[in-house]
C-alpha cells in the first residue's frame, strides 16, 4: 500500500461520531460501517486530507500499539473502506 496516498470520503457518504465510535453510511449503497476509537481517529485524519504516512505517525504518538500492528490495522481499515466505496484515493477522484 502506498503510504504517501491521501484518501477522501465518497460524495454519497455521511458519518456521525458517537462518543468513541463513528458510524459511516454510504447513502448510495446503504452500506454501514461502525468504527471503534482508533477507526474514528483514522476517519478524522483522513477527512483532514492527511497522507497515510501522516496518519500512521500520528497514531503511533497517540496510541500504545506495536508499529507493525498499527500498520496492518491502518492498511486493513483503508482497504475495507475502499472496497465498500466509502473512500477513494484523492488522485483518482470520488
Amino acid at each position: 500500500m502506498d503510504f504517501s496516498a491521501r484518501y477522501q470520503a465518497d460524495a454519497e457518504v455521511t458519518f456521525q461520531r458517537l462518543d468513541e465510535a463513528t458510524v459511516i453510511v454510504h447513502l448510495g449503497t446503504g452500506r454501514i460501517h461502525h468504527t471503534n476509537l482508533t477507526g474514528s481517529r483514522i476517519w478524522e485524519l483522513l477527512a483532514e486530507g492527511r497522507s497515510l504516512e501522516d496518519i500512521y505517525n500520528t497514531l503511533l504518538d497517540e496510541f500504545d500499539v506495536p508499529p507493525e500492528q498499527l500498520r496492518r490495522d491502518l492498511e486493513s481499515f483503508v482497504q475495507e473502506l475502499s472496497a465498500e466505496k466509502m473512500i477513494c484515493n484523492r488522485e483518482q477522484g470520488a
